[in-house]
Order: C-alpha cells, then sequence, then structure tokens
C-alpha cells in the first residue's frame, strides 16, 4: 500500500478518513491514534471527548437511576410493612412486596453498570501497519473523505 501524498510504502493507515500515510506525512504517530493531516488529528480529538462526555453522563445518570430505585424500593418496602398491619389485603401486599423487589434489583443493577471501569482500549488495526485493508477486519468499508471538509 502507498502513501497517497507521497507515493512511498505506507506504515499505517489514518484513524479518521482511512487513507494510507508514510513516515512523512503521518501526524501523532506516539499517540493512540495515528491521522493524515492535522484536520483529521482535531476531528480525531473532538470525537473522542465527546465520546469520553457521553461515557461520563451515562454514568452519572446510572448512578441517579440506581439511586431512585432504592428509594422506591424502599418506599414500596414500606407500603407493603404498613398494608400488611393496617389492610389485610393479599392483592396489596403482594404487589407493593413485588414492587419492592423489582426495584431494589433494578437499583443494584444500575448501581453496578455504574461501577462499571471501561475496558481498557486496544490497539488499533490500523496502526499495526500491515493491514491491506484500510476499513480492518470490521467487515466496513473505509469511509470517504471530502476534500477541505471535516464532518
Amino acid at each position: 500500500m502507498r502513501c497517497l501524498s507521497h507515493k512511498a510504502e505506507a506504515i499505517a493507515i489514518c484513524s479518521y478518513c482511512g487513507r494510507a500515510v508514510c513516515d512523512e506525512c503521518a501526524h501523532s504517530i506516539h499517540a493512540e491514534r495515528i491521522s493524515c493531516s492535522e484536520p483529521c488529528s482535531i476531528a480525531l480529538t473532538r470525537n473522542e471527548v465527546a465520546l469520553q462526555t457521553m461515557l461520563q453522563q451515562g454514568k452519572q445518570n446510572a448512578k441517579a437511576s440506581a439511586f431512585y430505585c432504592y428509594l422506591c424500593g424502599a418506599l414500596s418496602a414500606i407500603a407493603a410493612v404498613t398494608a400488611w398491619f393496617m389492610l389485610p389485603s393479599p392483592f396489596l401486599i403482594l404487589f407493593t412486596g413485588g414492587c419492592a423487589i423489582v426495584l431494589t434489583a433494578s437499583g443494584v443493577w444500575y448501581g453496578r453498570i455504574a461501577g462499571e471501569k471501561p475496558a481498557p482500549r486496544s490497539r488499533s488495526h490500523s496502526q499495526s501497519g500491515n493491514s491491506a485493508d484500510p476499513a480492518g477486519a470490521r467487515g466496513r468499508a473505509a469511509p470517504e473523505r471530502l476534500e477541505g471538509a471535516l464532518p
């Protein structure tokens, strides 16, 4: 595979646009991802920041959901105990008790999601330099890049 700009042997593939790059035109060679140009580097950084923001917000949402599930589970358990002593209705006792169990289990599930650490990122397939497929083993076509335009 040859570099598009210099017609030299490519060492990697740009992580953003999928172009082959040589030693001379590779940006951020020591970073986690290799890019072919400054606009591609900026776009990769912007995408990484957006991804980290979404992951952080998702974790915060899971923590809030766990708290509210625990709170509603506790209130349902209190309602079940109150129904046991005040209103001896089997349906009401079983319903509120079941809700307490389901809500507490949901709180545990959300709590586990909020406490999970993201899996370590593996080195990009395109950095190995020996890939003939710019899209890697994912089976997707490499995205085409329009000159001068970044999404």
